[in-house]
């Protein structure tokens, strides 16, 4: 069959997610079984490619079946935008969505212009959905595949996750190969993704990754992270582990066969402050075989505050593990959780945190009870709008203690700190120089752009005076296109 794996735009302006533009690597997952299956697979990514190249695909490739990928809350209004777009083009081509916020919250998903949602991983759902369609036969028999015949009903099977991640082959990253120009972090790129392990033990309640994966971590063979790693053309690599080092055997023994077949990467991660403090060892190896960069999660400054997103962290171990990486030359990229209820007390004190431990580009977001996390259970009925436009992390869905001119002026003042190279300046012509010389001219411009939002305070104001001016319309909320009511 013909099929047309999508990623729709982002359903944000701007944030940590446009900052770090990344190739879409659940797609290329998914779609190498489907290839290795003999079916005809191409991926259209609307993060960095024109709306337009939809109708061409339509129009050129024709596909049988169109694949929309929903991971983020804020994808699904653009998700539901590709869907019927796609189904006004012709009725009969079948689409599906997937994601993690369409496993978690099929209901958002499962309108007339789409025929299935698959629920959980998509690797082997995906090509059994597809063969399903080749064969004629009735996809509601698949496991994992929610349709309009079994959504919610006891027809619908639910699929286990694999065991072995071991048995998915390497992603189709040919498909987006003709895109690896658009995938930078910050300045730099090209980037390329790659996961060596999936899934996260722990359970902090603003996180719904645990959730989806029910609280486990698979790891990928060394061995074969190793062949799909010396595949990567790319230097920068982002590795892409919801939780980086949660198994040391194995981070171990991929570290010493990088550093004993010479691989040469600049690797990125994300993982917590206490795995680093207890792998200190580990990590010291990571940074020979050149990891660059890692998000750590700080979420909060003191433990009152780690205890209250259920971290299960001392802010002590947090410190240790800043003043570690500096050691080491790793830059840490610290994100911070900034409560909707914070009062001026609280930004200074987070203010004096960031300058006290000399942070460099740290990451802040405002609690956002994210349907699927426990926080939303706690504090749902707190919620000020169920518009998902709103649950990009940097706007505030919670009643805010400080007038909200106010709490956002503070905010936006975060971001006035320790991000000198995003400011015109001595440090900015550098990374701009460096971006000219690698022919990546845009990728400055528009860093530079979207850190200029991200500390003006009017930027996350304005989302709010459009709510309240469709609120105040004569036609019902409910009844508003892009809304959706919980």
């Amino acid at each position: 069959m013909r099929v047309l794996l999508v990623q729709p735009r982002q359903g944000t302006s701007f944030g940590i997610s446009k900052i770090v533009t990344t190739e879409p690597l659940g797609l290329e997952s998914i779609a190498s079984p489907m290839l290795e299956r003999g079916h005809d697979v191409r991926i259209l990514d609307l993060k960095v490619e024109k709306p337009s190249r939809l109708d061409e695909e339509l129009r050129k490739f024709a596909p049988q079946a169109v694949g929309i990928s929903c991971s983020f809350t804020t994808d699904v209004y653009p998700t539901l935008e590709v869907a019927s777009h796609v189904k006004s083009n012709g009725k009969d081509i079948y689409v599906f969505v997937g994601g993690h916020h369409a496993s978690l919250l099929p209901d958002d998903l499962m309108t007339l212009d789409v025929d299935a949602v698959a629920i959980g991983e998509g690797e082997v759902t995906g090509y059994e959905l597809i063969g399903q369609l080749q064969n004629g036969e009735d996809p509601s028999l698949v496991s994992g595949v929610m349709t309009h015949e079994n959504f919610n009903s006891d027809n619908f099977t639910p699929r286990a996750l694999m065991k072995d991640i071991n048995s998915f082959p390497p992603p189709a990253r040919q498909l987006t190969k003709h895109l690896c120009h658009h995938y930078h972090m910050g300045f730099d790129g090209s980037l390329a993704t790659m996961e060596t392990s999936r899934g996260c033990r722990f359970d902090c309640n603003f996180c719904s990754v645990w959730v989806f994966f029910e609280r486990t971590a698979r790891v990928k063979d060394p061995q074969k992270a190793l062949e799909e790693l010396a595949d990567i053309e790319e230097k920068e690599v982002f590795l892409t582990d919801d939780i980086a080092f949660v198994n040391r055997k194995e981070s171990e023994k991929l570290a010493l066969l990088l550093k004993n077949n010479k691989i040469n990467k600049e690797f990125t991660a994300e993982t917590r402050a206490d795995l680093i403090v207890k792998n200190k060892d580990l990590i010291k190896l990571w940074r020979e075989v050149g990891l660059k960069n890692i998000f750590v999660g700080i979420e909060k400054i003191d433990d009152e505050g780690l205890k209250s997103v259920n971290k299960r962290i001392k802010a002590t171990i947090n410190e240790e593990a800043l003043d570690f990486l500096k050691t080491l030359g790793i830059k840490a990229l610290a994100t911070f959780i900034v409560d909707p209820e914070f009062d001026d007390e609280d930004f200074d004190r987070l203010e004096e945190y960031a300058s006290k431990n000399g942070l460099i580009a740290p990451t802040y977001t405002i609690l956002t009870p994210l349907p699927g996390t426990q926080v939303y259970d706690q504090r749902k009925h707190e919620l000020i709008t169920d518009n998902y436009k709103m649950y990009d992390l940097l706007h505030a869905v919670l009643p805010t203690k400080l007038p909200l001119e106010r709490f956002y002026h503070r905010f936006a003042n975060l971001y006035n700190l320790g991000h000198a190279t995003s400011k015109f300046g001595p440090l900015f012509v550098l990374r701009f120089l460096k971006n000219l010389r690698g022919m990546k001219l845009n990728i400055a411009f528009k860093v530079f752009n979207l850190m200029r939002m991200m500390r003006t305070p009017s930027s996350y104001i304005e989302p709010h005076l459009e709510l309240e001016k469709l609120a105040a319309s004569p036609k019902p909320f409910d009844d508003i296109p892009g809304t959706t009511t919980q």
